[in-house]
C-alpha cells in the first residue's frame, strides 16, 4: 500500500509539471484497486490498516483531480 502513497504524490507532482491528465489515470487505477480490496473480508488486522491508508490516498488523489477540473486545466 506504500505504492498508493507514492502515486498520490505523483499525482500532485505531475500537475506541478503540467501533466494534467495523469492524476485522472492514477485515480482510475487506484479506484479499481480499492474495488478489489472491498471484496475482501477485512478484520482488525494489518491488512485493514493498509486498506484504510489506501482510502486516504485515494481521497488525496481525487482532490487533485477535482482541483484540476475546477481550474479548467483538463482537456475535454
Amino acid at each position: 500500500m506504500n505504492w498508493a502513497k507514492k502515486k498520490s504524490r505523483l499525482a500532485v507532482n505531475s500537475v506541478t509539471s503540467g501533466d494534467y491528465d495523469r492524476p485522472r489515470r492514477i485515480s482510475s487505477f487506484v479506484k479499481d484497486l480499492m474495488a478489489g480490496f472491498q471484496l475482501l473480508n477485512l478484520k482488525n488486522d494489518n491488512l485493514r490498516k493498509r486498506f484504510d491508508s489506501l482510502k486516504y490516498d485515494l481521497k488525496r488523489i481525487e482532490e487533485v483531480v477535482y482541483d484540476v477540473s475546477l481550474r479548467g486545466l483538463t482537456r475535454p
